[in-house]
Order: structure tokens, then sequence, then C-alpha cells
């Protein structure tokens, strides 16, 4: 899709200044709260990309709501692309930030996708885990997902391993139907 390759390029960048402060960790969880809050709170989103509210007072809501909150690299980003009308990218920079760092080699960009939410130790612990199994630091980004029914579901470089129900009805399905043609 083109237009989110626009916005690979704002995450790529927002990366490299990033990891060059020492900041990467920093960023990627602003990022993961910023997509939470433009999932939780619409008016956001509208906020961010209604053309009629001049940058100036983008910029200063920005800093008054997000300023104490967010690292200085993530404001100005939010502000870089709310001043060139490219604020509907803000959800999709946090999976686009974890790929350009995958991309770098400087860690394995994971997508857990499970039935119900994990305590937070619970995730640090398939981290963990996931960063001794693959030699590599870990990025994850967990998604609930109630369609799965029970158990996860797991993308690592672009494949998919399925530990759910869903999945193992739909094998199960495969299976049935490879077996009558």
């Amino acid at each position: 899709m083109p237009d989110l390759d626009i916005a690979a390029r704002y995450a790529a960048a927002l990366y490299e200044a990033s990891a060059a402060e020492n900041a990467a960790d920093r960023v990627a969880e602003d990022l993961l709260l910023l997509r939470d809050l433009w999932e939780r709170e619409p008016d956001l989103g509208l906020f961010m990309t209604h053309p009629l509210i001049p940058v100036a007072q983008k910029e200063s809501v920005l800093q008054q709501t997000l300023g104490e909150v967010v690292h200085p690299l993530t404001l100005r980003t939010l502000v870089l692309m709310a001043g060139n009308g490219r604020g509907r990218f803000v959800p999709h920079l946090a999976s686009l930030f974890f790929r350009a760092a995958e991309e770098r080699g400087k860690l394995v960009y994971v997508r857990l996708r499970t039935a119900r939410p994990l305590e937070p130790a619970q995730l640090e612990t398939i981290k963990a885990r996931l960063a001794r199994v693959l030699g590599q630091e870990v990025a994850l980004e967990p998604e609930e997902a109630p369609e799965l029914l029970a158990g996860v579901e797991l993308e690592v470089r672009g494949r998919k391993l399925l530990f759910s129900a869903r999945g193992r009805l739909a094998l199960l399905a495969q299976k049935l139907k490879g077996e009558k043609g």
C-alpha cells in the first residue's frame, strides 16, 4: 500500500534518530501508547487529521497533552506529521518502527495475538523466552483477538505460527477438504 510507504519513511527516520540517542526503547513504548490512545479516543484521530485545525494549534495541544509523557523525538514526529497532513498514519507507526529496527538487525519483531489480554508479567516471560530461542532482542507487539477462542498466534519474520483453537480448527477443516477431493 503506497500510503504506508510514507508512514514507513517517518517510522524509519524516527527509529534512526531514536537509536542515535539511545532512546529507541522509550520511543517504541510511546508509539504503542499512541496506537492504544488512537483506538480508545476517536477524537485524537479527528484532531490529528482535521484540515481546518491550524498546525500551530495542533502543536500546542500535542505539547500540552503529551509533552511530559512522550520522548521529545516522538513529540516532534507527531507535530511534523500533523503539519504535513500525515496524521492518519500515527496508528501505524509502532509496527513500522519495529520493522525498521528489524531490518537493521537490531531486534526481531513479533506480533503476538491472544484470545484474552495477558498480564505484563506474562508478556515479559514470553518476550524473554522468544529472545532466548531466537538469539536476539525481541519487540513484542501484543494484540487481543477474541476470535482465536483460545491459545495464541505468533507472527515472526513474516511467518505465522498458530497455537490457537481457531488455527487448529482451520487445519482440521483443510485436511477434511483434502480428503474429500
